[in-house]
C-alpha cells in the first residue's frame, strides 16, 4: 500500500496512464472511456513486474459495435463487446516464460453520455473464468503449488463517471448472479479516478487509480491498482504507450483470490 500511495503522490496532478481506449472527453470517442487503471479492461500489451520476476500479458479489446443515438436531446448511446484475456507468466531466463494462469473475459457493454453534461455511464454484462496452465505443473504434469478448481462468474457491472477538466472520477459496483466458488461474495464495490493531460503534438499523459473491494467468506480486502504513462498518437488515435503500474491487494487472477499480490511494473501497450 505504501508503495502505491507514494507513487500516486509523486505523479500528482499530471497522472495518466491508459491502457484501454480513447480520449476522456472526445465527442467522437466512446461515451464512457474504459477506466485507465482497472485491470479488468480490454488491452493489448505486456507488463513486466520488476520485483517478482513475473509478467502480465493482456490480449483482447473492447470495441463499440453500434451507435444507437447521438443528438443534443438524448445524448450518446452505444453498444459494444468485450473479449480479452489477462495472463500471468513467470520469467525462467533465456527468454522462457512459463504461463501460470490465465483469465478469460467476454461480454456486452452499453455506454451513455448524458446530453449537455459531462456525466457518463457504462453497463457491462459479462462472464469471467480463470484457469491454471502448464507453467505451474511439475515434470509429471501435476499441479503441486496450486490446486485447480472451478472459478466462474456471470455478472453485471455498472459505473458512473463525471468529467471535471482533465479529471474523471467514477464509482459503481459489480453484482455476480452466478459464481463459483460460492465463497466469493457477489457484490464488488468499485471507485477510481482517471486523468488525461495532452502534452502537445502527438503526445498525451494519462493516469488512473482504481479500487475494488473483493470479499471471500464475508471478509473484504482491497484491490488497489494504479497506472501512468505517456502514449504517442501515431495515427487517428492509435499508437504506442509506455506506462508504469502499481498493484496491491487480493490477486486479480481468479484462481489466486486467496493470495495477496504487491508489485511495481513497467509495460508497453498498443493503443487502438
Amino acid at each position: 500500500m505504501h508503495r502505491i500511495y507514494s507513487l500516486l503522490k509523486a505523479w500528482h496532478y499530471t497522472l495518466i496512464g491508459l491502457a484501454a481506449t480513447s480520449v476522456l472527453t472526445a465527442e467522437t470517442g466512446t461515451p464512457f472511456p474504459a477506466p485507465v487503471a482497472n485491470p479488468l479492461e480490454g488491452r493489448i500489451g505486456v507488463m513486466v513486474q520488476v520485483d517478482d520476476k513475473r509478467l502480465r500479458l493482456d490480449i483482447g479489446a473492447s470495441l463499440d459495435l453500434n451507435e444507437i443515438w447521438n443528438d443534443s436531446s438524448r445524448g450518446r448511446l452505444r453498444i459494444g463487446a468485450d473479449f480479452f484475456t489477462f495472463t500471468r507468466l513467470r520469467s525462467d531466463g533465456n527468454f522462457k516464460f512459463p504461463v501460470e494462469t490465465t483469465d478469460f473475459f467476454f461480454g456486452l457493454n452499453s455506454t451513455y453520455a448524458v446530453p449537455d453534461s459531462t456525466w457518463q455511464l457504462r453497463l457491462r454484462v459479462a462472464h469471467i473464468s480463470s484457469h491454471l496452465v502448464d507453467g505451474l505443473a511439475n515434470d509429471s504434469g501435476v499441479f503441486v503449488t496450486q490446486k485447480p478448481y472451478v472459478y466462474s462468474r456471470e455478472f453485471v457491472e455498472a459505473l458512473v463517471g463525471y468529467s471535471v477538466g482533465a479529471f474523471r472520477p467514477y464509482a459503481g459496483f459489480t453484482y455476480a448472479w452466478s459464481r463459483l466458488p460460492r465463497s466469493a461474495e457477489p457484490i464488488i464495490p468499485q471507485c477510481g479516478v482517471d486523468v488525461n493531460v495532452p502534452l502537445g503534438g502527438a503526445f498525451h499523459f494519462r493516469a488512473g487509480y482504481d479500487l475494488k473491494l473483493f470479499g471471500v467468506d464475508g471478509i473484504y480486502a482491497g484491490e488497489n491498482a494504479a497506472q501512468a504513462g505517456v502514449w504517442m498518437d501515431m495515427w487517428h488515435g492509435r499508437g504506442l504507450m509506455l506506462s508504469m503500474y502499481g498493484y496491491d491487494g487480493r490477486s486479480m487472477h481468479g484462481l489466486f483470490i486467496a493470495q495477496h499480490d504487491t508489485y511495481f511494473g513497467i509495460g508497453l501497450q498498443v493503443i487502438y
